[in-house]
């Protein structure tokens, strides 16, 4: 979030001052909230074009209204079977992994059976081949760094065996942590193996309470129905975004804009109009991808935002509403705290983090009603999760509950102790970047 505001004037409903958080955006009254559902092109997302932009972000807002009177209704209601969303990205995988089979037998074909001279074949099988590479599902790598092994981390494992035991989850395959601010379950490998991944600085940053919640939603989202996680909607999933990435990336025209001007300096006009078509064709092939993937997230998106709803869920009735609602705030103000701490890195050591992590936090609690509403300005229909401030709200809606899940500050200590090695690495990452200026 910007650190800098400029008051723009008085709201016309409440006559408080309202609020611009940058040059070009909308204001909006941080009191009543007036203007502030609204598509902001300066803030939310881009997505390609500002009309679907404009649809994203209203839809994104709709299915919150949607599930947010659902899940009040029934929270502890259980998820439902496969829904038409997940039939549909069932549906497109199989018909990827038939385009596969065909690819396939097409260059079999080609090796085998065809009499056609071998350059012709050659040429002829690049576009099988390119097909194959699409459509060849990724499943990802069970990381080797990081991994925390139970005779490492004994209270680390059997914190995360409790809350799986109290969320009705799977227990995790491994448990690795990284230096990210965040913190995330994926299955991965061939055996799509659970995974999960405690980002060290959010933990350190997170009242201890918090962390059993953050350990609730990640391993809520095991059991769930979260399309994301779902290994037979994995091609479907994956094509869009691997063409994106195999045709260069995002603005392709920009690309073949520049390719064709950096050509123009140095051959003729038959050099430059066989550039024109070939990145013509590159850039042509990278939107179809876009518009693939845009179309299956626009799918799998809604099913992905009530998995994390439920996910809240799980994490209020195992570590208890309050916890919930920390754990949020700490996320809205991550970025801040890190900051926080990068400053203070030359005069403190990897103990020390989680103390000045607790002052930092509490220090920036002023800036959480304006962070919690931006987070509505900066969220859409694609965004891997709803708005923080629409989380929080569904929680805030239902009843506090205490959360069945309580851990002493005994075994505090004792995990603390097994995770020294990485507030030490954490804390010689800051110190690393430092160096860079």
């Amino acid at each position: 979030m910007p650190t800098k505001t400029t008051m723009p004037g008085k709201c016309q409903a409440c006559a408080h001052d309202l609020v611009l958080l940058e040059t070009g955006a909308l204001s909006w009254c941080p009191a009543c909230r007036w203007n502030l559902d609204v598509y902001d092109p300066a803030l939310a997302p881009w997505r390609g074009t500002k009309l679907i932009g404009r649809w994203g972000f209203r839809r994104g807002l709709e299915l919150d209204r949607a599930m947010h009177e659902d899940l009040l209704a029934g929270p502890e209601a259980r998820p439902a079977g496969t829904s038409s969303g997940e039939v549909w990205l069932l549906a497109v995988s199989v018909a990827l992994a038939l385009l596969g089979v065909a690819a396939v037998g097409y260059l079999v074909w080609l090796v085998v059976a065809s009499e056609l001279p071998l350059g012709v074949r050659l040429a002829l099988a690049i576009p099988a081949v390119l097909v194959l590479l699409l459509v060849k599902p990724s499943f990802g790598r069970v990381p080797k760094y990081g991994v925390l092994t139970e005779r490492e981390a004994p209270q680390l494992h059997r914190l995360v065996r409790e809350v799986a035991e109290m969320a009705g989850t799977p227990v995790p395959d491994v448990i690795c942590a990284d230096l990210s601010l965040n913190a995330g379950v994926a299955r991965l490998g061939w055996r799509q193996r659970s995974v999960l991944v405690i980002g060290i600085p959010l933990w350190v940053m997170l009242p201890r309470p918090a962390r059993v919640s953050l350990l609730a939603h990640e391993l809520g989202h095991l059991a769930n129905g979260d399309p994301l996680r779902v290994r037979r909607t994995l091609l479907a999933r994956t094509f869009g975004s691997r063409a994106v990435t195999a045709t260069g990336g995002r603005n392709p025209w920009r690309r073949a804009i520049r390719a064709t001007d950096s050509l123009a300096e140095q051959g003729g006009g038959a050099v430059v109009l066989l550039g024109m078509i070939v990145h013509g064709i590159v850039a042509l092939a990278n939107v179809a991808g876009a518009t693939a993937q845009l179309l299956v997230d626009s799918v799998a998106m809604p099913d992905s935002r009530r998995a994390e709803y439920r996910a809240d869920l799980v994490a209020r009735r195992v570590a208890g509403s309050v916890p919930f609602l920390r754990s949020s705030e700490t996320v809205l103000l991550a970025g801040r705290i890190w900051q926080d701490l990068w400053h203070l890195a030359p005069r403190i050591d990897g103990e020390q983090m989680e103390a000045m992590a607790t002052e930092a936090r509490q220090r920036l609690s002023v800036h959480l009603p304006l962070a919690r509403q931006l987070s509505r300005r900066t969220t859409d229909l694609w965004s891997t999760h709803p708005g923080e401030d629409q989380r929080m709200r569904l929680i805030e809606a239902l009843p506090d509950v205490d959360g069945a899940l309580s851990v002493d500050d005994t075994r505090w200590a004792a995990l603390d102790a097994e995770l020294a090695p990485w507030r030490r690495t954490a804390h010689n990452a800051l110190l690393g970047t430092r160096d860079r200026f």
